[in-house]
Order: C-alpha cells, then sequence, then structure tokens
C-alpha cells in the first residue's frame, strides 16, 4: 500500500539523527508546537504500552474529548480494545522520523464504528523514544472490505500455535504475532534492532556467532534456489531466563521475510531421553552392548593416520555370583553400580565404557602405548580392590584382559585377543591384569 499525500511532515528527529542512540531529539514544548501545526489527528505515545502521551487539537476533536490536546491515558479507550490490539502488534523498526507503511483499523471512535488509515513513527523526545501515530479516514472505495481482510489475516496469525514474524529486508522487525511475543518474551522496546534480537537471545558469544552463520548461510543457499529455507534448531534465551529449543523456517517473499520459529523444546527431550534409554544400560548407566560396539567401530574407522591405537579392556568381576548367592540380588546391583561409578572415575571423556551383560564390562580407549594402557588396567584394578563396596562393606576385585589393536587389525580380531587375555587371568587367579 503506498503512503497517502497527506504523511506527516513534522521534523521528527534532529537533523542526522537515524538511530536512537543518536543525541536528545526535540523537546516536549517543540514537539507540541508542530503537532498542532499538522492537520491530521496525532496521538504520542509510549512505544510499549500504548499509553497516549500527548495528542493535538485534532485528535481531541476525533475522539470527542474536547478542542485541547489531552493528556495521559490509555489508546484502548479513543479506539477500542480490538484496534488498540492491532496498534500493538505493528513493530515500527524504521529509523527515527520515517514514517511506517500505512494500516487499516476498524475503531470504534464515540461509540461509532470508524475505518482509520494509521501510520506509525517512531519520535525523539529529548531522552526517550515514542511512537508517534497518525490518523486519517480511510478511502471510502474497498476500504472496508481491505479492512475486513486485514483483521481475519491478522486474527489468522495470532490462532497459529507458533511464532510469526514479517521483517524487511534488513531483517528489522515489522510485524509479529502474539505467539512470538509468548514464546520469546521480549517486547518491542527490547528488540529495536536486530542487533538487540543477536544479543538477547544468544548470550554466549561463541553460540551468537554459531547462530548467526548458521542463520545467514541457510538463508543465502535457500535464496540461492528460490526455495524455503531448510530448518534447523537452534538454543534461545528467553527473556524470563528460561532456556527453549527453537525450529527456525524462513521464505524471503518480495522485498519481505517471512519466519516462523516452531517451539520443540519438549519434543528435543523427549527424542534425547528416548535415545538414551536406547544406548544406556538401565541399571549402571554405563553404554549398552549395541552402543558400546558402534562407538568401538567409530573409534576404530578414526584410527587411520592416528598416533594412539585403540586398546580393548575387558572387566569381569570376580566371584559376582556369590555375592548375589549370599547377599541378594538387590545388593548385587549396588555393586554394580558403584563398579561402574569407580571405573568411570578412571576414565577419560572420549573413553568408552559399556556393561556387556551380568557381571561383565568393557572398555576402549587409546593410549600411545602398551605402559599406558597397563596404566589405566592396573588403576581400575587397584580402585576396586582398595575399598569395600557399598553399605555391605563387600571386598570386591575385577580381573582385566588387555588387547592393544595393530595395524589393519579388525575391532573383532582385538576384542578377541582382550576376552583370551581375561581368560588366562582367571585360570591365573583372577583379580590381575594381562596384556595380550
Amino acid at each position: 500500500m503506498s503512503r497517502p499525500d497527506s504523511a506527516v511532515s513534522i521534523p521528527l528527529s534532529t537533523p542526522g539523527a537515524s538511530a536512537e542512540a543518536e543525541g536528545p531529539g526535540r523537546s516536549r514544548q517543540e514537539v507540541d508546537f508542530w503537532m498542532n501545526c499538522v492537520g491530521a489527528p496525532l496521538l504520542l505515545m509510549e512505544r510499549q504500552t500504548l499509553t497516549v502521551r500527548r495528542a493535538n487539537r485534532n485528535a481531541a476533536v476525533l475522539f470527542g474529548v474536547g478542542l485541547e490536546p489531552f493528556g495521559p491515558c490509555p489508546v484502548e479507550d479513543l479506539v477500542g480494545s480490538e484496534a488498540a490490539m492491532m496498534l500493538g502488534q505493528i513493530w515500527n523498526v524504521a529509523p527515527v522520523g520515517v514514517p511506517g507503511e500505512p494500516f487499516l483499523i476498524r475503531a470504534v471512535v464515540q461509540e461509532q464504528e470508524r475505518m482509520l488509515m494509521v501510520q506509525v513513527t517512531k519520535l525523539a523526545v529529548e531522552d526517550e523514544i515514542l511512537r508517534l501515530f497518525t490518523f486519517m479516514d480511510a478511502p471510502p472505495q474497498g476500504s472496508v472490505t481491505l479492512a475486513g481482510w486485514q483483521e481475519n489475516v491478522i486474527s489468522l496469525l495470532n490462532w497459529l500455535p507458533f511464532g510469526f514474524e514479517i521483517a524487511s529486508a534488513d531483517d528489522q522487525i515489522q510485524f509479529a504475532n502474539s505467539t512470538f511475543k509468548e514464546l520469546f518474551g521480549y517486547s518491542q522496546d527490547d528488540i529495536a534492532n536486530i542487533e538487540d534480537w543477536w544479543r538477547l537471545v544468544y548470550p554466549d558469544p561463541d553460540y551468537r556467532a554459531f547462530a548467526r552463520a548458521q542463520w545467514y548461510s541457510s538463508i543465502a543457499a535457500a535464496r540461492a534456489e528460490n526455495r524455503e529455507m531448510t530448518p534447523f534448531d537452534l538454543e534461545v534465551a528467553t527473556a524470563s531466563g528460561a532456556r527453549r529449543t527453537i525450529q527456525f523456517r524462513h521464505r524471503t517473499i518480495g522485498n519481505f521475510h517471512v519466519n516462523l520459529y516452531i517451539d520443540v523444546t519438549r519434543e528435543r527431550a523427549y527424542a534425547q531421553e528416548l535415545r538414551v534409554l536406547a544406548d544406556t544400560d538401565p541399571l549402571t548407566g554405563a553404554m549398552n552392548r549395541r552402543r558400546f560396539f558402534e562407538e568401538a567401530d567409530r573409534l576404530h574407522a578414526q584410527g587411520g593416520g592416528h598416533d594412539m591405537p585403540i586398546a580393548f579392556l575387558m572387566l569381569d568381576i570376580d566371584h559376582f555370583k556369590s555375592i548375589n548367592d549370599r547377599h541378594g540380588h538387590g545388593v548385587g546391583d549396588l555393586v554394580l553400580i558403584e563398579f561402574t561409578e569407580r571405573c568411570r572415575a578412571l576414565l577419560q571423556a572420549d573413553d568408552c565404557f559399556g556393561r556387556m551383560g551380568g557381571e561383565e564390562f568393557a572398555v576402549v580407549l587409546r593410549r600411545p602405548d602398551q605402559r599406558a594402557v597397563a596404566d589405566v588396567a592396573e588403576r581400575i584394578r587397584a580402585a576396586v580392590e582398595d575399598q569395600p563396596f557399598c553399605t555391605a562393606r563387600l571386598p570386591v576385585s575385577v580381573s582385566v584382559g588387555a588387547a592393544i589393536g595393530e595395524r589393519g587389525e579388525s575391532v573383532g580380531s582385538i576384542i578377541s585377543r582382550a576376552d583370551n587375555a581375561l581368560y588366562d587371568v582367571k585360570k591365573a587367579g583372577r583379580n590381575r591384569v594381562i596384556i595380550r
């Protein structure tokens, strides 16, 4: 829609000013003078609450509150609740002093329905940024039908269960639905420009850099092929301090960017829980057998050109059946849990620890030589033997068989050699380490 010929001609900002940070703006007396020189009704409001601060005489006549300018009051008292809600959803982020695109509202003025055309402009008044609304009667031909469509579309956008945003070509917000505001919790004052968005939603600088790179590279790829951006997830911070996982979707339409924000926090958490359940031994929290061998294959595949070979430790708690028989399976379970905790405390973050079944466990790791592998195995053996287990104060020991992979050797072959070493440990009396 083109701007009407009667657009506001107030000198709205200090010459050369184009942003909030540049100078204190016009004085209140100067603004009062210029507002009353304009033939259109003008309301000067707070940016977020839309409380009327000042109005010119033409606005006083339009809204039936006398011939003189009037002071603070909710704009809802002048135009009705539905029109006030629509006014609050227009995010005018044009530079200070530049009128925004006109839009229509179906207002209730002096108890009568009236179609008004509205423009909003950011105005610097001394040390504060306010919003100046210009009201004009809408052109009669087709205006009622157009306003009806506009109302229906905005109602539809507010009904959507995800955040919907229309931004300009430079990513400045022009419209945001009610779900957007509920989702992120930030107001128009908080997100005055795109840099505010990046700073607030991604407070960690490193993650912010990652998010920006992901956003702009994905958009560039989509535009190059004239398609919707491939959706992706990012972790965001809301105004309340809560963290949410948001799926971002984008499409460039004409000169505008249409962005969708879908809260997938719960779904991603459920998916993560399912992955943990699928990959983890439910009693000890160690990797289950399937996941352990997947990780072993991954580490083995990464071994090409690596200066530290892959090694396997096969662990078997000595005489575990007698613990169950004498003290019950409940105590046996506590021993397995504590055994897992002691072993993990001695391993590095990228070592893999898994339960193969019963009292049998395995470790896959990388160490530079046999001495380093033997050191890990011996420290595990000693940590198990040195202190009794659980409240029953049970003495427990572990047998460890180890094997270090050779160039070109398969995972199956290395594990087989570690198993053979474990068998030799048991034959030799248990509670020791043998490397084959």
